[in-house]
Formats: structure tokens, sequence, C-alpha cells
């Protein structure tokens, strides 16, 4: 079995085409007053930790949904619309239980770009690997989730990063790029996701489907 999950790897590496779907996407609860919040004062890019997992491989019944996300805080430099996102503190991305109290994953996001198009923005770009050290703890493994479990399969996994932000227009502003070049300050929501970078998503799912396949033939066989 070893021999064939091996050669499938190989196989799914030479195939894979050059595109990526997201695997996790998240967003704030629309509920609750979770949103982006951008302090011109000091030029700090920070987010309301009321975040939770919408989708996990596109599907909304996947045990990782409703998993509570934490995002690191950025500083934000450059001008005319082009930025630098640079982490503040702890550069960790953090999944767990809506209480905090469980940890489910966890990773490290590098700094990257941030670019802006009238009232909104795209930070991060895909394909570019920007979460690295992903670890799925015990408890991930053991929660039943398609897309941890499938993590998990691969020994040194990379995620793409992307967020868009909406808003940044105020009183005194007209798009998000004079917001920053200005020294103002906004807030508004956002949406993110992140992707297995290319040439590992076929690779990733290929595995995946091998094993459950084989986890299928356990259970008839037990």
């Amino acid at each position: 079995m070893k021999k064939i999950i091996v050669f499938a790897i190989l196989a799914a590496l030479a195939a894979a085409p050059s595109w990526a779907m997201p695997v996790i996407e998240f967003s704030p609860d629309p509920s609750t007053a979770g949103n982006w919040s951008y302090n011109g004062a000091i030029g700090v890019l920070s987010f309301d930790q009321d975040i939770a997992v919408d989708k996990a491989i596109s599907s909304t019944s996947d045990a990782l949904v409703n998993a509570h996300v934490y995002l690191p805080s950025f500083y934000v430099s450059g001008e005319s619309g082009v930025y630098s996102l640079t982490t503040l503190g702890s550069s960790e991305i953090r999944f767990t239980d809506a209480t905090g109290s469980v940890t489910y994953m966890t990773g490290s996001l590098g700094n990257g770009y941030l670019n802006t198009i009238g009232t909104v923005a795209v930070g991060y770009s895909q394909f570019a690997s920007d979460i690295t050290n992903v670890q799925v703890t015990p408890e991930g493994q053991a929660l039943g989730s398609g897309v941890l479990d499938l993590l998990s399969y691969l020994s040194s996994p990379d995620l793409d990063f992307d967020i868009s932000l909406q808003g940044g227009n105020g009183a005194n502003y007209h798009s998000f790029a004079a917001m920053i070049d200005g020294g103002f300050s906004g807030t508004s929501g956002f949406s993110g996701s992140m992707s297995v970078p290319e040439p590992t998503t076929i690779a990733l799912f290929g595995i995946g489907s091998l094993a459950l396949a084989h986890r299928r033939r356990r259970v008839q066989v037990n």
C-alpha cells in the first residue's frame, strides 16, 4: 500500500496543472462586529478576532467549519496603492475550537503585500507559500475534519494565503490607498482563504482519496 501511495504522489506531481482551489475559507461572523481595523496614526492593520471557518474543501459540513481563526496584526508600509505587510508580534495563524482552548492547527504567516483598488484591498497572493510550518495537532487529527486529515498526509505542508478587505472610505478619504497614504483610520468587513500551492494540490487530493479508500476497506474487513 505504501508503494502505491508513493507512486500516486509522483504521478500527481508530474501531472499537476497550474491552478489551486481554496481548502479553507473564513470570514467574521456577520451577526457580530468582527472586521478589520486600520489605525492610520501608527500604520497598523488588525482584526477583531471573531473569525470563523466558513468552508473546508468547498464544504460547509466539514468538522473544521465554525472553528475559530486567529490572524496576526500587520504594520503597513509603502505608498500609492502598493504596500508591504509585516506581521507584528507573533506571526502565528491558529485554528481552535469556539472557546479558544483547544488548538487544531497552527502555521507561521510570512510578510506579504497589500494591493488596493478603489475602496477594496487584497492582501498576499496565491502560489506564494505564505503560510509555512503548518502543524495539525493530535486534537486536529481527532476532529474528523477532511481538510485536516488531508494536510496531515503532507510531510511539510505550506499554504497560500489571501484576504479581501472591503470598505476603506470615509469622511476624509474616498479610497483604500487615500486612507493609508493620508494616515487616516478605517474599518469594515473582510473574507479570506487558504490554498495548497501547486503542484501539491493534486497530490494532496490524490493522497486523500487513496487514504479514504483504504480506510473504507479496513472498515469493511473489520
